[in-house]
Order: C-alpha cells, then sequence, then structure tokens
C-alpha cells in the first residue's frame, strides 16, 4: 500500500500560506518561513474554525474564536507564516520528466499555475510540463483550455492530489491533447527527501510514444530513434553498398537503412531516387560535394534535406551549401566504408574505358 503524500496540503490553503498548525502532516523540510505573522490562527475547540490573533501592548498574543469555544495565549512563533519551498518540490517533479536545472516560471495570467520545463522523450520533441495547486474542477478546466490555446500542441498538467483529477477535468484535458497526472503518481516524500516514482519514466515514454505517433502521421515508416538532445553532429552515415546505409549515434543505436526507408526509391521502375544518389556522392567525397550546378542540385538537396528532417525528428537542416568553397557538406559525418569506396571507384574506371 502506498504511503500517503503530503501533497494536497498544497490546495487546500489559500493561497499555500499558513502557519505551522495548518501545516500539520505536510514535511517541515518542505516549508520555509514569511517574514509575516497571522492573523488567524487554528481553532482547537469544537467549531474547527480559526480565532483571531489579539495583540496586547506588552508583545504577547491571544487567539479568540469567535464561536466562544477556545481562547488561549499564543507564542509569536505559532504565528509566523510559512509556505512550501516550491523551487524544491518542483525540481522533484521535474526529475521524472528528466528535465534538469528547472527554474519554474509562473503562467501569465493564470494564478497558481507554473510552467517548470519541457519534457524531450526523443530528438526535437517537446512537450510543455505545468504544475499547479488548484483544487477547484471548474478552475482546472479554466485553466487547461487557456494552456492549450497557448501550447497547440500535448502538454502536461500536474495536479497536488488524486482528488483533483476528477472525471470532467479527464475529459477536458483529453479535448485539448493533454495529459494530467496527481503530484503522487510521479513523486513520493519518503525518508525526508523527494523521490522519484519507479515506474514515472515507463508511463511517460509510453504516452509521449503515441503523441510523437500522432504529430509525425508517421504509421509504419521508418523513424530513427534519435535520442533527446541529440544534434546532427552525433551522427554518422556510412554507405557499405550501393543501397546500404549504416547511421549511428554517438557509437551507439546502429541502424541499416535502404532507398525504401527514406522514401528515396523510385515507386515504378524501383531504382533509387536522385536523393539517394545525392547522399551517397556525399560519402564518396568525404562530405565534402562539388557543385557544378546549384540551380540544378538546390531541388535535389531540399529533398534530402526534408527526408532526413522526418527520419530523424530535427528541425534544422542537415546539409549547408558552402559557397567559398562551392561545396555541398553535410553537418553529421557521412562516408563510404573502403570495400565500397573501391567497388565504386573500379566501376566509375569501366564506364570511363566503355565509352
Amino acid at each position: 500500500m502506498l504511503q500517503k503524500q503530503p501533497w494536497h496540503k498544497l490546495s487546500h490553503l489559500l493561497g499555500a500560506r499558513g502557519v505551522k498548525a495548518d501545516w500539520t502532516g505536510f514535511p517541515d523540510k518542505l516549508l520555509k518561513p514569511t517574514n509575516d505573522l497571522a492573523e488567524t490562527h487554528p481553532c482547537f475547540g469544537r467549531c474547527g474554525g480559526y480565532m483571531d490573533v489579539v495583540r496586547h501592548g506588552d508583545g504577547s498574543f491571544v487567539g479568540v474564536c469567535s464561536s466562544g469555544c477556545d481562547k488561549r495565549a499564543l507564542r509569536k512563533t505559532d504565528l509566523i507564516v510559512y509556505r512550501p519551498d516550491f523551487t524544491t518540490i518542483f525540481s522533484g517533479l521535474a526529475q521524472a520528466f528528466g528535465i534538469n536545472g528547472v527554474v519554474h516560471t509562473e503562467m501569465d495570467g493564470l494564478p497558481a499555475c507554473w510552467q517548470i520545463g519541457e519534457y524531450n522523450p526523443a530528438a526535437s520533441y517537446r512537450f510543455p510540463v505545468v504544475v499547479m495547486i488548484e483544487a477547484q474542477a471548474s478552475r482546472i478546466e479554466r485553466a487547461i483550455g487557456q494552456l492549450a490555446a497557448r501550447f497547440q500542441k500535448p502538454f502536461f498538467v500536474l495536479l497536488p492530489s488524486a482528488p483533483s483529477v476528477t472525471q470532467s477535468v479527464q475529459d477536458v484535458v483529453l479535448r485539448n491533447s493533454a495529459k494530467v497526472f496527481a503530484y503522487e503518481d510521479m513523486i513520493e516524500f519518503a525518508n525526508d527527501v523527494i523521490q522519484v516514482r519507479s515506474n514515472a519514466s515507463s508511463i511517460l515514454s509510453e504516452l509521449a510514444a503515441g503523441w510523437i505517433k500522432n504529430i509525425d502521421g508517421n504509421h509504419g515508416g521508418f523513424r530513427y530513434p534519435t535520442p533527446a538532445g541529440a544534434t546532427w553532429g552525433d551522427l554518422v552515415f556510412e554507405f557499405t553498398a550501393d543501397e546500404k546505409l549504416t547511421v549511428s549515434c554517438k557509437n551507439n543505436r546502429f541502424q541499416q537503412i535502404c532507398p525504401e526507408d527514406l522514401v528515396m526509391r523510385n515507386k515504378r521502375n524501383k531504382t533509387p531516387l536522385p536523393s539517394w544518389a545525392f547522399l551517397k556522392q556525399l560519402a564518396l567525397t568525404n562530405n565534402q560535394m562539388p557543385v557544378a550546378d546549384i540551380e540544378k542540385l538546390k531541388k535535389v538537396k531540399q529533398e534530402v534535406s526534408g527526408k532526413l528532417k522526418k527520419a530523424f525528428a530535427m528541425d534544422d537542416d542537415p546539409i549547408e551549401y558552402v559557397s567559398g568553397d562551392n561545396i555541398y557538406r553535410a553537418k553529421f559525418a557521412i562516408r563510404a566504408n573502403s570495400s565500397f569506396a573501391t567497388q565504386e571507384q573500379k566501376t566509375k574506371n569501366c564506364r570511363r574505358l566503355t565509352h
């Protein structure tokens, strides 16, 4: 059975501020004192409400319940207002999403709502992560609608406790291509520290995979598993045969690619398209491909760039034109292995002899 978590307290107190008595059950390590003194204090009598705090001329404090069920002396320390250590709490939530160096930013126009970063499961795919301390369903639903209008892509919403994730909230989330979790789904407070749930990573990666597939509209098509944070410079392309290309990232994730994978084969005559020949020429010229006619090659180059960006899920152009040297050069390493390069040279020499 899961240990009861304290996060529900964040939405139960107005403005997430209160004296120590208000924060009963919440870890002291996750509270920070303010310079404010409370004007009310929880009543421990039968009414269960609050006492008004009266300050006497000698500096002493007395709590008086308006219902008449309690009256007691209070110390100044009893009246110190505490607020949650949001930096620590949000940093813990951020760790569940693999977000480092978290700086939480309050969302403009959305009270009690912060963006703690973006979940980056692969390549250039980034999904905003928003945390709230709201408990009222109608306000949560309204905020989700506003967030959807701002982001225009899938996003995550984290709420303080499971009871906040009502059916109506889930319906609004589903309509807006988002996903809502309770804090306790991602983190727990145990052994005096915030810890990430052991299954958080698998839950998020499985969900993100569905979002990515939907964004791409690429059902069953080739998709290289480009890791999060990777750049074109981390990739190595190596031709091993006329229609075989091996791709790796940081000496890992080796995959063999053929023209079909990159949509570079003519559907009618089954021969590779000029875009495949362009890649092969980059490899055979050690990534220094001379450009005889820039206008003639420009369209093919654009086609190659577009197909590579889609297959590797990166936004920037992988191939650049170096005007000073009049060459095309890829941002990734591309080469032909020795046996294939030798075979290509022999084929080229034979063509010269027969013409």
